[in-house]
């Protein structure tokens, strides 16, 4: 929310751009750096229901605090705490979910990337509707803080089950070795590191695309707004017509490996012809090929990193922390790149997601042999 509200936030303190970028995403990012993986580690113990129910209540009262927030230094508190109850509630959410079918942690992460797809346009259009309706960013933090209160009422009334562990009472799981132990071992565990390098790549084609595209669109191929919204809107759409049709093609018990493999080469490709693109209308056409084909890699590649340690999820979310700071510099190096060489090379940097993404998948397929 606050990354859509960006410039009424920072026109309401008066604040610069990089002041709201300390507040808004380096403070609680280096906040959840440290505290998230105490979290998770301790959910591996835990009823997991605790930690989401728990997590959906601090959310909701952390969001309302942020729309009350008086000054710039209480919103990047009450934004800290949403970062870190958002990663109790909802990665915790996803472990679990993955938990419960561990035979389907492919096609459980496609449809997860797919409802979170959704959800990310839930709030442009939010304060979009709540704009013409001539009401405020803080309206809008209320009133996304008061639904997330609903949801979380509507979680402590339903029974969640075993998939949650409720009925495991409030004593800890008897852990055969100490949080510290877990982690180590998750750290040791070079395959697991290595899917979970791979998990970090796919941050070049998602949120980083999305702000290098616009900026490309305008500067390179010379398109106003509507050309810019018009190729991330088709970005969009396409990625959840590919998810999509992954499930389908996991349900059909496709080889998810092989299924990585296609889907990278076909993303190299498609990519390389859209940051070729000569006008705008190419530009708008030929970025549908690589929403469709880049927005299954994180799905496919999560379930990879979730399989190399089944019976500890909370374990594999802490140590995917390794790469929280590769993935803070990753949008200031590809900017730095594009300062001094322009945004056509800059995107063509991100192609390090899927070529890489072909590498880890060969070596891992070599090494199981």
């Amino acid at each position: 929310m606050s990354s859509v509200a960006a410039p009424d936030i920072e026109r309401a303190f008066v604040s610069s751009h990089a002041a709201f970028a300390l507040l808004s995403f380096v403070g609680p990012g280096i906040g959840a750096l440290v505290v998230e993986p105490v979290i998770f580690l301790y959910a591996d113990r835990y009823p997991r229901a605790y930690f989401v129910r728990g997590g959906l209540a601090v959310l909701s009262i952390a969001t309302i605090a942020c729309g009350l927030a008086p000054g710039p230094w209480t919103l990047g508190l009450a934004t800290s705490v949403c970062w870190i109850a958002t990663g109790c509630a909802s990665a915790l959410a996803q472990a679990t979910l993955i938990d419960a079918a561990p035979d389907q942690r492919a096609r459980t992460m496609a449809r997860w990337t797919l409802l979170s797809l959704a959800g990310d346009l839930c709030a442009p259009v939010l304060l979009a509707a709540l704009s013409i309706a001539g009401l405020t960013w803080r309206t809008a933090y209320v009133i996304v803080g008061a639904l997330i209160a609903v949801w979380t009422i509507v979680a402590f009334a339903t029974p969640f089950g075993a998939a949650l562990s409720d009925e495991a009472g409030a004593e800890p799981k008897a852990p055969a070795k100490s949080v510290l132990a877990s982690l180590r071992d998750a750290l040791a565990d070079r395959t697991l590191v290595a899917w979970l390098f791979g998990l970090a790549l796919c941050d070049l084609l998602d949120e980083i695309l999305v702000v290098f595209a616009t900026i490309h669109v305008k500067t390179e191929l010379g398109g106003g707004t509507l050309a810019q919204s018009a190729v991330v809107a088709a970005c969009i759409a396409s990625g959840a017509l590919g998810l999509v049709v992954l499930e389908r093609l996991l349900a059909r018990g496709h080889d998810e490996r092989r299924l990585l493999v296609a889907f990278c080469v076909a993303c190299a490709a498609s990519f390389v012809a859209w940051v070729l693109a000569p006008n705008v209308w190419a530009s708008l056409v030929l970025i549908v090929p690589v929403g469709a084909t880049s927005t299954p890699l994180y799905p496919l590649v999560a379930a990879r990193a979730y399989a190399q340690r089944p019976a500890e999820s909370g374990a594999v979310l802490a140590a995917s922390h390794l790469f929280t700071p590769l993935g803070l510099a990753l949008p200031y190096l590809i900017g730095a790149i594009a300062d001094h060489a322009g945004t056509q090379v800059a995107l063509f940097v991100l192609v390090a997601q899927p070529l890489g993404l072909i590498v880890l998948a060969r070596a891992s397929g070599r090494a199981r042999a």
